[in-house]
């Protein structure tokens, strides 16, 4: 509930200056505090990931596995949007203003900044960023969406070293979050590719801590930024140990092989709980995971197709299975922390394979031979799900306890893992009609407040291109652009919940659950500074005050 309160005020303040108010919108980011004194420094904290990342280039990897790490390298210019939690404030922009048409925005950059080669971070870093967002042939990360109003990009130019000005064609209310993307620099990364430039494996970006090393398969290391515009971090260095399997993950922890873990399977904790050398931590995150369909297969066109497979999930029993009870079934294509979630507020797919098998059988798919497998025209009608082999964020966990329900009504269903890097790339780097999926396990975590963030889920224009389950509805794809325009604030909330009842009741994708996640931190550091917060990437508001007891 508290994320929910404070979700719907801080989009309120982003409303209220697009209507006028110059008193009242996301309060300017507070100077640097010199307050803060390091307790201790030195150190190393270990912490564990899956997978190698697809990417270390900030505005091309968007994988849980890359987003861990790139956060601790690089800063947006604002706060509040995906994977930048939940808070709707400035980073690298100290302050900004709004003109009273809301259509230019003028950004004041914090001066002195550094990359980690010692350049001055200056406007046209942050220009040369989102235009090249908006203009590259790849169509990098998910993000280009939020930097165009329909088929014109939002105009950037640097006014002065220090000063970015954004002139829009219409008022945005979501803009303040939408621009959230990390900050890359012009000098290091122009004239690379995107996809497969030396930058992807050592970056350089101005956060707290730089990329010194990655070692494919086993580590990826970084070091403290000595120049960090808001102080050097207490601890020396940070290292990701690439351990794909969590139970192994978990072992590392016991034995001190790992000092901290964000998310422990639910089994684990347990063994942490009463364990003086061990903190738990347990919160909701914004969280959302899904199953995702190809709409131009045939297969699933009809929409009671995809409702029978939805009522055909027990959502709970998954919770139960595969996150040992951490997790809560989710009732919207929009995550708790939007403002207008409630828990309750939808429904009609409750756990019901009766009602999932007659909706099948009004479809025509049917067993028609009594051998318990359904079929159509006498063929067995057979689902792929893809899913990510090396248990990535519990995806292929959950593909295998929904394919056992599926096959409970009679639909045989086959499981085809992918490797972490092909099956980003083939999802989401490419707005095309061709999909290589059938049904994918899919989602996503740290998106924000701000609803507009899941029109690129789920909006498909011309100019954009399909959205990653081929789902175009025009009604859809206008009341997005409507919420985009509207500068009251409930009035632009009732128009996301139009959003939100059409998506329930068509079902382009299948919300199951979202997350609670059980961290763990060895008791030899601090973070009580450092404020643990897993709506951001790097799990921490400021992870250079991580310090070692």
């Amino acid at each position: 509930m508290r994320l929910k309160m404070v979700s719907g005020l801080i989009v309120l303040a982003v409303i209220a200056v697009l209507a006028g108010s110059p008193s009242v919108g996301p309060a300017p980011a507070a100077a640097q505090s010199d307050e803060f004194a390091c307790p201790n420094t030195g150190g190393t904290l270990i912490t564990a990931i899956t997978d190698d990342p697809v990417s270390l280039n900030g505005i091309y990897a968007n994988d849980g596995a890359s987003v861990a790490v790139l956060s601790y390298v690089f800063n947006p210019l604002t706060l509040g949007g995906e994977n930048w939690g939940t808070e709707i404030k400035g980073d690298l922009a100290e302050s900004w203003s709004v003109s009273e048409d809301g259509l230019t925005w003028t950004f004041n950059l914090h001066q002195g900044v550094k990359w980690h080669d010692g350049e001055e971070l200056t406007a046209e870093d942050v220009v040369y960023t989102f235009q090249t967002i908006q203009t590259s042939e790849a169509d990098i990360a998910p993000f280009r969406p939020r930097f165009m109003q329909g088929d014109e990009p939002i105009q950037f130019e640097a006014a002065d070293d220090y000063t970015v000005v954004a002139t829009l064609n219409a008022p945005n209310a979501s803009f303040f979050t939408d621009i959230s993307v990390p900050i890359v620099p012009r000098h290091a990364l122009e004239g690379q590719d995107l996809r497969e430039g030396p930058f992807n494996r050592a970056p350089i970006g101005t956060g707290p801590f730089k990329v010194v090393e990655w070692n494919t398969a086993e580590s990826i290391v970084l070091e403290a930024n000595e120049d960090y515009f808001r102080g050097r971090p207490c601890i020396d260095r940070l290292i990701f140990r690439i351990i794909p399997d969590e139970q192994t993950q978990v072992a590392a922890l016991q034995t001190g092989e790992v000092d901290f873990l964000p998310n422990i399977p639910g089994a684990s904790v347990p063994t942490f709980q009463d364990n003086p050398e061990f903190t738990v931590s347990i919160a909701e995150q914004d969280s959302l995971f899904q199953m995702f369909f190809n709409l131009d297969n045939p297969k699933f066109q009809d929409v009671r197709v995809r409702q029978a497979l939805m009522m055909a999930i027990d959502r709970q029993a998954v919770v139960d299975i595969v996150r040992q009870g951490y997790g809560v079934v989710h009732n919207s294509h929009f995550d708790h922390v939007v403002p207008f979630y409630r828990q309750d507020k939808l429904g009609g797919y409750d756990y019901d394979p009766e009602r999932a098998g007659a909706l099948l059988d009004e479809a025509g798919i049917t067993d028609s031979d009594g051998d318990g497998v359904r079929d159509v025209d006498g063929e067995p009608w057979v689902i792929t799900i893809a899913s990510f082999s090396g248990g990535f964020r519990d995806y292929s966990d959950y593909a295998v306890v929904v394919q056992a329900f599926w096959e409970d009504i009679g639909v045989q269903t086959e499981l085809e893992l992918r490797d972490l890097s092909t099956l980003v790339e083939q999802i989401y780097q490419e707005r095309v009609v061709d999909k290589p999926f059938e049904v994918h396990t899919s989602g996503w975590s740290v998106i924000g407040p701000e609803p507009n963030s899941y029109a690129n889920f789920y909006m498909w224009t011309d100019a954009l291109g399909p959205n990653i389950p081929n789902y175009r509805n025009e009604e859809v794809n206008e009341l997005f652009e409507a919420a985009r325009v509207e500068t009251d604030f409930d009035a632009r909330m009732a128009i996301y919940e139009q959003i939100e009842v059409i998506l329930w009741e068509e079902l382009p994708t299948l919300p199951l659950y979202r997350n609670t996640e059980p961290a763990v931190l060895s008791s030899r550091f601090n973070i009580d500074d450092a404020v643990l917060d897993i709506s951001l990437g790097t799990n921490f508001r400021h992870p250079e005050r991580i310090y070692q007891n």
